[in-house]
């Protein structure tokens, strides 16, 4: 799953930007609201003044204006809108819609036949895969009957049995709107309940004996599980005690991590072993820290190593990462990323908030996803070694390094004890986390080195966290169908609007055209970024057509004298700045989407996210509205 450094916002950061107001998500809804206002009255006035005359046509456009304020929205009511709500979900249903709800069930059951059942992680793999099955057909569906819907109407004149009643434009358009959400939201029930059914039972399976049972001189027992579902675990398991420390003849442990779960193990004083179910998914809560850099002399560092043009990618298994190489995004804090040069004074360091007791009650679990890189030939299977020390923010006492194998592609998950040796100022003794190493603020640092010289480390800000717990499965895919849910109002929202002016098909494609532009914007935000910063990647689609024609490397400076480079470059950065304009005009579409990752990857989805994708929702619908009442009283001057 990737990270944008925007991910990390809060709400009111989101919103507001207090260190950048300009940029903030408010003010650009404000700005993007009032032109696309201006825009529409412009558009109502000519097509006003072409079938009226310009004078008549401005006054047109004026009552329009007026109607909205005076009458329409201070008249609108609640009873009159349910009703028409109704009556859209009415003509929807009997459109058969609900078909798309069997068509998923039978996607569900013809899914065990082509998901691979040798994956290394199947959690992921099935719960990405009912999320994108699900956002397809239920974006497909809202695309299909809210731009077909008014049009047929208009068509078959069956819109004049409602405008002849004592029903406003407003109350039309919100009647469509709302009624389609409905049928949205009434497949989306069914759907969730049937994608959380076929993730757990998929996921259900049981090991039923132990082989290779050995005990060892501490006293644990060293075995494996039978071979099930193309897999086995191994395990060590520890003798129970009671409360004055005494062994009770019993045993219990957990296996080792294998396909992204584990089992617990029990031994029972016959020494029976039996092997539980899997451990029930969970939705992790990471708790981010703040980022420094030092360079192998122990200078701090604005970011890590750079060891070319590689993806860092912190967590391309299962955990959250940044894959931006970029030093800024979109207006975005900085990035901070690299990798950690070893044997060196080269180190990361991350700075965590409110780290209490009561927080974490039960000890500090801190989740790693790292990258390894090699610079030389070595033993690849006994893997880079890394150190994780915890240490106060400004005195000088800090834990002895604990030291692990980089786990490429997979989350390593360790458990750091309360209470641990350390030093302060240089004397040994015996330390106490909350007590010795958190400040009065809550802060904790803790340092990630990489011990093999001349190998490095790689790290992102969302590679390292703390782990404040979790939140059950449900509750997470249930935040996920919100997400697909927020998606859908907005496709219906924009149906709607295109269906008051356009035919069906023609609303159709508007919208699709729409949605296509907003899964489009990430990639606008890169390519304006590379002009605006001078980085050669090829230019922008002026000066990649003539290195095209040309056959020159993208890398290379252009070829052409300075007058003729000037106006390549001041046209491509017009045509940048207007798709971006556009770009961000339009819904950012991969974030909405994006958030099916956090649940497929076993991450808890943010509130503050969803929130953000509330408010955005929320604007949209909105602007959608008020476009759609303009038309809609255009055509019924017209009429």
């Amino acid at each position: 799953m990737i990270l944008q450094p925007e991910d990390f916002w809060s709400f009111y950061e989101w919103l507001m930007r207090p260190e950048s107001f300009l940029e903030s998500a408010f003010l650009q809804g404000i700005v993007l609201f009032v032109l696309a206002i201006v825009i529409g009255l412009m558009v109502g006035y000519i097509i006003s003044a072409n079938r009226y005359g310009p004078s008549e046509g401005f006054y047109a456009v004026a009552r329009a204006v007026r109607d909205l304020i005076r009458f329409d929205l201070p008249g609108t009511s609640a009873h009159r809108v349910f009703a028409l709500a109704r009556l859209a979900f009415k003509e929807a249903i009997r459109r058969r819609v609900l078909f798309v709800v069997g068509l998923f069930v039978a996607l569900l059951l013809l899914a065990g036949w082509y998901l691979n059942p040798e994956s290394s992680d199947p959690a992921r793999l099935y719960i990405s895969f009912v999320l994108t099955a699900t956002n397809y057909l239920i974006l497909a569906l809202a695309l299909f009957i809210s731009a077909f819907s008014l049009p047929n109407d208009i068509k078959s004149r069956t819109i004049y049995t409602i405008v002849t009643k004592p029903v406003r434009a407003t109350e039309i358009v919100l009647g469509r709107m709302l009624g389609f959400m409905a049928v949205g939201t009434v497949m989306l029930v069914p759907m969730g309940l049937a994608s959380f059914l076929f993730v757990t039972r998929g996921l259900s399976h049981q090991h039923l004996e132990v082989v290779d049972v050995v005990e060892k001189a501490d006293g644990s027992l060293v075995g494996e599980t039978d071979f099930v579902q193309d897999h086995k675990h191994g395990f060590t398991i520890y003798s129970d005690i009671d409360a004055e420390g005494n062994p009770l003849g019993t045993y219990s442990g957990l296996t080792d991590a294998v396909r992204g779960h584990r089992h617990i193990v029990k031994r029972d004083a016959n020494g029976d072993f039996e092997i539980l179910s899997p451990e029930p998914l969970r939705a992790r809560i990471p708790s981010y820290g703040e980022i420094q850099f030092y360079d192998r002399g122990g200078n701090n560092k604005d970011a890590g190593v750079d060891i070319g043009a590689e993806r860092l990618d912190a967590g391309g298994y299962g955990s959250a990462g940044i894959s931006r190489v970029i030093g800024l995004s979109r207006g975005s804090r900085k990035v901070q990323h690299g990798y950690v040069e070893g044997g060196t004074l080269g180190k990361a360091e991350f700075t965590f908030q409110n780290v209490t007791r009561d927080r974490y009650p039960n000890g500090l679990q801190l989740d790693l996803s790292l990258r390894a890189y090699r610079s030389y030939k070595g033993d690849i299977e006994s893997g880079i070694r890394g150190s994780v020390t915890m240490k106060h923010p400004t005195k000088d006492i800090e834990s002895n390094p604990r030291t692990f194998v980089i786990n490429e592609y997979e989350v390593d998950e360790l458990n750091l004890d309360t209470d641990v040796q350390g030093t302060d100022n240089n004397k040994t003794r015996e330390l106490n986390v909350f007590e010795d190493l958190v400040d009065e603020n809550g802060q904790l640092t803790i340092i990630i080195k990489c011990l093999d010289r001349s190998q490095y480390l790689g790290v992102t800000q969302s590679g390292v966290y703390l782990r404040a717990g979790d939140n059950p499965f449900w509750w997470n895919l249930t935040k996920a169908y919100v997400s697909i849910w927020l998606q859908m109002a907005m496709v219906v929202a924009f149906g709607v609007m295109f269906s008051t002016f356009l035919s069906g098909p023609v609303a159709m494609v508007a919208t699709f055209a729409c949605v296509l532009l907003g899964f489009s914007a990430e990639q606008v935000y890169d390519t304006r970024h590379f002009i605006d910063s001078g980085v050669e990647r090829g230019g922008g689609p002026i000066e990649s057509m003539v290195r095209l024609l040309r056959q020159d490397a993208m890398t290379t400076q252009l070829d052409v004298d300075t007058t003729a480079a000037k106006v390549i470059k001041t046209t491509d950065a017009g045509i940048v700045y207007s798709l971006d304009a556009i770009a961000t005009a339009l819904p950012n579409l991969p974030k909405m989407v994006g958030t099916a990752e956090y649940a497929a990857s076993g991450f808890d989805i943010f509130g503050a996210l969803l929130l953000r994708h509330a408010a955005a929702t929320f604007g949209y619908c909105l602007l959608a509205f008020i476009i759609s009442y303009f038309f809609l009283k255009s055509r019924e001057i017209a009429a």
